[in-house]
Parts: structure tokens; sequence; C-alpha cells
């Protein structure tokens, strides 16, 4: 405290007075007026403190349960599909996404898609110069007599150095260095292009051998009408789908069946390949169940914060004085779990007519035989219902966005918005009410010191008067006794 060290050194070179221990009596008085006041202080900024963490609890679960909806938001995310073909080494599935539909499918093929190959002249070296050391063009003519040049430089006017310079360049067409016998002693140059017809391409150059061999049919290239040589030519894939024919580029099909990429791996002698695509429920199943959960555990938050016998000693009955907190929370959550969808379909209006159900306390429950049965008549209106049969929607569209959306919009506005949301206000108001709380303890602090100081000055002053009355009253003793010796 402030001058103790001074007091006490006055009180201490005090030798008489009144006996009174001078620092625990104004400690003690100190107290008095201190205690009272500090402890009420530190009620109010305890109180505060657990209302800050009560909040963050709930913000937390409700938090939670937005993210359980974000997961109903997107039609796609709905229902996951599966797919399989009865020959996978005629045709194979790679992918398949939630925007395929149920069904079975008849896939005969007639014919692969393939791509054009040209194979060269036999070259003695990978490094044999083919211009006497100096650079040339090689020209590529597409199907659409589009011209690529391709520049073979200086010192690279090789079987290698034309493989380089066809790979390093925007053609779409490839090159590779083939070595014919297993001493490497002899290479071709071989070019490949995309599958699909419309990929074919002629290639010529400015040497005396202009076709370089790639035109030769020595070498295996044939000629079509058109003016292509190919040793193998660029052709469509050809096949049918449930009966209609169909052609395509490339043997990866990603347009025919929706959500499905199909590939065609060999050609039908007869009969055809079948592809069964399922959607399957499950997906949709656990994502609602964990729905359910996050609720439940939303209100079980919520009765902990506001019951004043809660067993938890951080945020048990923090908010038990905040009811208008605890009624907004509780009446936020029925209105978004029970309220009907912006784009009901059929029968389907709300997360009642799939299964997600209040018990009689105010719980969720998932009614798996409810859910299994609307899905298996209504599996498109509770996508609707649930999505409005969409994907990647904008909060700030002002289209309806199903009920996830709808929901999310109500608990994001009302509880965990950034700025005037319920738990940003009410956490601003505790943290200042604390910082208020706080501020009043260091000015108690002040004020507790100074009242101490000026006790001690008090006392000291009454004791040294106590010590000067005893000082006198012991000189006149000795006056009277010495007056007695003389009668």
């Amino acid at each position: 405290m402030t001058g103790e060290n001074s007091i006490s050194s006055v009180v201490a070179s005090l030798s008489g007075g009144a006996g009174i221990d001078i620092r625990k009596l104004a400690e003690d008085l100190t107290n008095v007026e201190r205690i009272p006041v500090e402890e009420r202080l530190n009620r109010s900024k305890d109180q505060e403190s657990a209302q800050i963490s009560a909040y963050a609890v709930l913000k937390y679960n409700v938090e939670e349960l937005i993210s359980r909806f974000e997961e109903l938001d997107d039609s796609s995310e709905l229902l996951s599909s599966q797919a399989s073909s009865s020959d996978t080494s005629m045709v194979g599935i790679s992918s398949v996404t939630g925007d395929a539909t149920a069904g079975a499918h008849a896939i005969a093929v007639s014919s692969l898609a393939t791509q054009q190959i040209n194979v060269s002249n036999t070259y003695n070296s990978a490094a044999q110069s083919l211009n006497g050391g100096s650079g040339f063009s090689i020209t590529f003519t597409d199907s659409d007599n589009s011209v690529t040049t391709v520049s073979v430089s200086d010192g690279n006017d090789t079987p290698s150095g034309i493989v380089a310079a066809i790979n390093s360049s925007s053609t779409n067409v490839s090159a590779s260095l083939l070595a014919i016998d297993a001493a490497s002693s002899q290479f071709r140059v071989v070019l490949s292009g995309d599958t699909g017809s419309a990929n074919s391409f002629v290639v010529n150059s400015d040497l005396a051998d202009a076709d370089l061999g790639f035109h030769d049919a020595s070498n295996g290239n044939s000629a079509l009408a058109d003016g292509v040589y190919s040793q193998q030519f660029a052709s469509n894939a050809v096949f049918t789908l449930n009966g209609v024919s169909l052609e395509r580029e490339s043997n990866s099909v990603s347009d025919a069946l929706d959500g499905v990429v199909l590939e065609l791996k060999g050609v039908h002698s007869s009969g055809s390949s079948q592809v069964k695509i399922d959607e399957s429920q499950t997906e949709l199943k656990t994502k609602l169940q964990a729905l359910v959960e996050s609720y439940n555990a939303t209100r079980y938050a919520l009765s902990e914060v506001s019951n004043r016998d809660s067993a938890d000693e951080t945020v048990g009955g923090a908010l038990v004085n905040d009811y208008a907190a605890i009624r907004r929370v509780r009446n936020v959550l029925y209105t978004a779990i029970t309220q009907d969808s912006s784009t009901p379909s059929g029968s389907i209006t709300a997360l009642r007519d799939i299964g997600v159900e209040l018990k009689s306390d105010g719980d969720l429950e998932f009614d798996e035989i409810k859910f299994d049965a609307v899905m298996a008549t209504s599996a498109a209106d509770v996508g609707t219902m649930l999505s409005a049969a969409t994907d990647n929607q904008s909060k700030y569209d002002t289209q309806p966005q199903g009920l996830a959306r709808d929901v999310i919009s109500d608990l994001e506005d009302s509880l965990t918005d950034s700025i005037d949301g319920l738990f940003v206000t009410r956490t601003a108001s505790s943290t200042k009410a604390l910082a208020a709380y706080e501020e009043e303890l260091l000015e108690l602090d002040d004020r507790m010191n100074n009242l101490f100081d000026r006790y001690i000055m008090q006392f000291t002053v009454m004791e040294t008067l106590v010590s000067q009355l005893n000082a006198t009253r012991e000189s006149l003793s000795k006056t009277w006794m010495n007056m007695g010796k003389f009668e």
C-alpha cells in the first residue's frame, strides 16, 4: 500500500501508547469496506465471463447445424449414383456423378475411335543428318486445311531433332523415336494424332524427300481418297445407345449418359453390354441422421446454459438470467426445423415429410422406415424440396432456393451474423460489461489503498497522543510521590 514503509517506520518508532496493533486494525477496517464490494464485482465479472463462454458454445453448435444443412443445399450432393457394366472388357465406366439417373442402358460398339499413325523412313542412327546440318521445315495440314509449320533448327536435322521439334510445337501431332532392332542400330520416327476422324493430317517438308517416308507404302502407310496417308487412319467411335446410333471422336464418352463417363474398349460382334445406374439413398440418409444429431446437440447445449442446476462448471446456468436470448435461440431453431420449404414438390413440403420429426420433448428423431418409403416413390421431389433441384446457389439469389438454404439464411441472419447476429451482440455486451467490472476493481484497489493509508495516519496520531498522555501521567505521578516525601 502507498506510504506503507514510511508509516510503518513511524509506528515502529513509538515506544509506548495504547498497545494496539495499528497495521492490523487498519487492514481489518479497510477490508470491512473492500471485501463486500470486491466479492460483488468478482461475481459479476465471473458471470460475464461465463456468459461469453456460453454464447461461444451456442454459436459453435448453431454453426455446426448450419454445416449440416449446407450438405443438403446442392441437388447433386443429395443422392450418390453407382454404375456397373455387364462386360467391362467392352464398355467400362470411369466416373459417375450425382447427375446420373437410375436406369438400364444397352450399348453396342461397332468400331472404336482411332488415331492417325504415320511411320517414317528407316535411319541408321538417331543422330543421322538428313540435311547436311542445315535446318528445315515440316508442315502439318489438318482436315480443315489449316497448316502448322514446325521448324527444325540447324544442327538438329536428325531423327531425334525432328521428334523434339514436333513435340515442342503447337501441333496436335506427337512424335516418338522407335528403335527397330534390339541393337538400336536402326530407327524410325512415328507420328500420332488425336482420335477422331476430324483429327487427320498430312505431313510434308521442304527436304528433297518431302514426306520423309511418312506417305510411303513401303513403311506401312497407305493413302485415302482425300490425300491422307497413314498406317492407321483417324476414325470416330461408332456405337448404339439403346438402339440409337452415335459417333464420338473419343473412346471416352462423357455426353451420352448424364453424369456417367463411358470407356469404349472393344467391338461387339453381336449383342451389347448392359450399363446399369442405381441411385443410393445411403448418403442422404447419413446426412439427415447427422442433422438430427446436430440439432439435438444444440438443444442440449441450450438447456445446459439455461439450467441453474447444471453440473457443467464452465457454462452451466450461465445464461439463466438472459431468458430473452434463450427464448430467441429456441424459437429460431424450432421455426427452422419445422418450416415448409420455399420449393415444395408433390407431397414433399418439409423435413417432417421425409422422416425428420419432432418428439414430445422437443428433440428430433429420424424415421428410417418413412424415409425409405418416401425415397422409393418421390426421390426427385425430396431433392427439389431440399435444394430447389439446383447446385451452387448464391445466398444473394432472390429465387426460391429450397429448404436447406431457407434454414441457413434464417440461422445466419438471426443468430450467427457477424454484424448484428444475436451471439455477436450479446458477446459484445458482456465483453463491455466485463471490462467495466475490471476497471471498477482497479478503482476499488486504489480507493482501499488510500483508505488504509488514511487509517494508518489517524491511528499513528492517536498513538502519539496516547503516548504523550501516558508520559504526562507518569511525570505527575512522580511529582506527587516526591511531594509526599516532604509532608
